[in-house]
């Protein structure tokens, strides 16, 4: 049985989730189709980008992964098919694809350009339900993908105009939020390979973080070990550094939004727990 993952930032209050799955399931009903999230900041292709990469991973090989983060809907964007490390992807070519393209690397695109598997006059406002949920529907039926449109290279595709995270000349890790979950916990991409090496000589260390605010701590193993109300940092279930607040919410403590730039240093001689900013 073929798996749908899917992924927009529509939310749950209108029909338009429920659409986009009774349009597959008329044209496949063997399909299963999984929620991966429906609360992805409007219009926020950082946060799907860096959500898809992260997540593909835990889904069986040959899922064929459905995004639907439009800002340019109805505009000049091209819509792709893609693959990748044996799963599939099909999205508009507008950046979220950037990570999955980073690493591992794509091996296979093609251009959605077949208007025969549309639906009648697709609407300017929603390719989501009239162009990307029968093409679904035909790739997760066996369709073969060179139906879907001409070939492209893999590195012809958008990527977002970010830079990994990465060390600099100072030592500090800069990376930048890319997410801000349901508990309010800031989820950046700097991830524990590059802060693991920085504080390899002392796990604990305290280190200094800046993100237009300022924050002193260490590496928390779990939440409870800061009192409740207290700020921490820990490296979260996607392996990358996260801004908490224990039984509470770190977006409310602190100014934050995704794409928010973020550094980390080491802070050398420095004892004792402390935190500037609001």
């Amino acid at each position: 049985m073929t798996v749908i993952s899917l992924t927009t930032d529509f939310g749950l209050q209108d029909e338009y989730v429920g659409v986009m799955k009774g349009v597959i399931l008329t044209a496949a009903p063997d399909i299963r189709i999984v929620d991966l999230c429906h609360g992805i900041e409007p219009q926020s292709v950082v946060q799907a980008a860096f959500m898809i990469a992260t997540a593909y991973r835990h889904f069986p090989p040959g899922t064929l992964h459905l995004l639907v983060v439009d800002p340019g809907v109805g505009g000049t964007r091209r819509i792709i098919y893609a693959e990748a490390d044996g799963h599939r992807f099909l999205c508009p070519d507008n950046g979220l694809l950037t990570g999955v393209a980073r690493s591992p690397g794509l091996t296979r695109v093609n251009a959605v350009t077949n208007r025969r598997l549309f639906r009648p006059h697709p609407s300017s406002t929603f390719h989501g339900r009239d162009i990307m949920a029968p093409v679904a529907a035909f790739i997760a039926r066996g369709g073969d993908a060179i139906r879907l449109g001409e070939a492209i290279p893999p590195a012809g595709i958008v990527c977002l105009d970010t830079d990994e995270p990465h060390v600099g000349a100072d030592g500090g890790i800069t990376g930048q939020i890319v997410s801000i979950d349901r508990f309010g916990s800031l989820i950046t991409d700097i991830g524990i390979d590059l802060l693991g090496a920085m504080l390899a000589d002392d796990p604990k260390q305290r280190f200094w973080i800046d993100a237009g605010w300022e924050l002193t701590t260490h590496l928390h193993d779990a939440y409870e070990e800061a009192s409740p109300g207290a700020a921490l940092a820990i490296i979260g279930s996607r392996q990358t550094l996260e801004i908490a607040v224990n039984q509470g919410r770190a977006r409310d403590r602190f100014p934050a939004a995704v794409g928010r730039p973020v550094t980390v240093r080491r802070l050398v001689g420095v004892g004792g727990s402390g935190q500037r900013g609001p």
